[in-house]
């Protein structure tokens, strides 16, 4: 999962990359009911956006599983966390937990990838429009997929036994 994680976070940077050089100065950011752009800036202040949410969100997502095992136990908020903040349980916390963080991390990756997309194909039509019909589906599943993991990460966590 962690190589996954890796390859679309590259892919997210090349298609911010791709977006600098296809853009035009000025694009629309955010986008209105129905698709209507009501926000814009130039194309390297949309680019820095994505920069300044995406490599954050990566270096998290790597590193969940240890830092989670590094914070005040005050602090960590798990399912049984009195079980699995044990000295003899955290190296299986770790393992758990850092997989799961991987696959949401994959999943979000996945979707601002196709946000990304979106943005770009909005930005190149004209009109300037965002798909909604798109927008929404992907939003939808990613939603439908955030449910799902709370479940998994719910019964990952249980107490063995």
């Amino acid at each position: 999962m962690r190589n996954l994680l890796l390859a679309i976070f590259v892919a997210n940077l090349a298609l911010t990359l791709v977006a600098l050089v296809m853009l035009p100065d000025q694009v629309a950011i955010h986008f209105g009911s129905g698709g209507a752009p009501d926000g814009w800036a130039s194309k390297w202040t949309h680019a820095l956006i994505f920069l300044v949410i995406e490599v954050p969100l990566f270096a998290f997502f790597m590193t969940a599983g240890r830092l989670t095992l590094r914070m005040p136990a005050r602090w960590v908020s798990l399912p049984h966390k009195d079980y699995w903040l044990r000295a003899e349980n955290r190296a299986e916390l770790e393992t758990r937990f850092t997989a799961l963080m991987q696959e949401f991390g994959v999943v979000l990756f996945a979707f601002l990838f196709v946000v990304g997309l979106l943005t770009l194909d909005a930005n190149l039509s004209d009109p300037v429009r965002l798909n909604e019909t798109l927008f929404l589906t992907a939003f939808v599943a990613y939603m439908l997929y955030v449910v799902y993991w709370l479940v998994k990460l719910v019964r990952s966590l249980k107490v063995p036994g």
